[in-house]
């Protein structure tokens, strides 16, 4: 009889509704810990294409020249090429935030990274010395 009646206590609609209702587990790493994010090259090392060249959680380095920026901040090369690291003016787009702050007269400078290619020495010779 006592099994019956926890039987039918579990058995109720809200009860089960309860009980497979999961929950979505969300992915929250822990920034505190540390994950060695910092620029993983130096000014003027040479680089080959896809190298990592800064790991961070925000953007302290703005991606430059044949560079890609990933979902989490992680800047890589696209060419191999030397690594320069500048502080450059921004020009922001109109929509974009900055954009009425800089026209105001006000100037804001950030770092970038960019890779710059070794230089091609032009090859050719003229069709009539053929």
């Amino acid at each position: 009889m006592f099994a019956l009646k926890t039987f039918t206590n579990l058995c109720t609609t809200q009860s089960i509704l309860q009980h497979s209702i999961r929950t979505a587990k969300v992915f929250k790493p822990n920034l505190l810990l540390a994950k060695h994010r910092n620029i993983k090259v130096q000014d003027g090392q040479w680089v080959e294409k896809d190298t990592v060249l800064t790991l961070q959680n925000n953007l302290i380095l703005y991606p430059g020249e044949n560079t890609s920026v990933a979902y989490d901040y992680t800047i890589r090369s696209k060419v191999p090429g030397f690594v320069v690291i500048t502080t450059e003016s921004v020009k922001p787009y109109p929509h974009s935030p900055l954009y009425r702050y800089v026209n105001s007269g006000n100037d804001v400078k950030r770092n970038f990274i960019h890779i710059l290619p070794p230089r091609r020495e032009a090859s050719f010779r003229l069709i009539d010395q053929l």
